[in-house]
């Protein structure tokens, strides 16, 4: 396995051993950028004042150094971590899941969006290949592709009827090493886009089954 969770409830952290390429939308780091630790911060409602502050002070008083951060009301405890590769590549999707701050992307007849909780999908996906800055959006892309395929499988409606499809504060984050000759292309026609819905798809559905009372 290219990279190992390590769990220290109330934190769930992820060494990538040196300085990665990451894209995506954590909490707290860069949107494009750098990272060598990633970590999930376990909160409830009564944390979120400021999500920001309140995830580095927890950070400095544990003496954690993270580059990105993500935040969940999801039991970390329930986490998953799998794997697919082939001759040539690897990739490793980290999950936590927790569907309490359900969304849907189909029209609502009220138009109204509900408030947000900190019950949501949040997913490192890395690779150990080197990607252009446009693969790496395209990677971001299959992530949530296939966060949403293993979301609808459960079958769950909102009040109104409309299909959960995911939540209103979902995260993802892609990792991948520097290096000369990155791939331009991940589309599911590659054999990484094909890795990365398919281990993504396993490891979201595996989180949530996992977090199920």
């Amino acid at each position: 396995m290219g990279i190992r969770p390590s769990l220290a409830p109330p934190w769930l952290l992820v060494d990538l051993g040196y300085r990665h390429r990451v894209a995506g939308w954590p909490v707290v780091g860069p949107s494009f950028g750098n990272a060598t630790i990633v970590a999930w911060l376990q909160v409830e409602d009564a944390d979120l004042a400021n999500p920001t502050d309140y995830f580095w002070a927890q950070a400095r008083s544990a003496r954690i150094e993270a580059d990105v951060g993500l935040m969940t009301a999801a039991d970390i405890a329930h986490f998953a971590c799998l794997s697919g590769q082939n001759a040539a590549m690897e990739v490793t999707a980290v999950v936590t899941a927790s569907l309490s701050n359900g969304e849907s992307v189909r029209p609502s007849a009220t138009g109204a969006p509900r408030g947000w909780h900190p019950g949501t999908v949040n997913i490192l996906l890395h690779a150990n290949v080197p990607l252009t800055d446009g693969a790496m959006i395209e990677a971001v892309s299959i992530v949530a592709e296939a966060r949403t395929a293993a979301i609808l499988d459960l079958g769950i409606s909102l009040m109104d009827g409309r299909p959960l499809t995911g939540t209103g504060t979902d995260c993802i984050v892609v990792a991948a090493p520097p290096g000369a000759h990155p791939l331009s292309h991940c589309g599911l026609h590659t054999a990484l886009g094909r890795l990365i819905g398919e281990t993504c798809h396993r490891a979201v559905a595996t989180a949530l089954n996992q977090g199920k009372p």
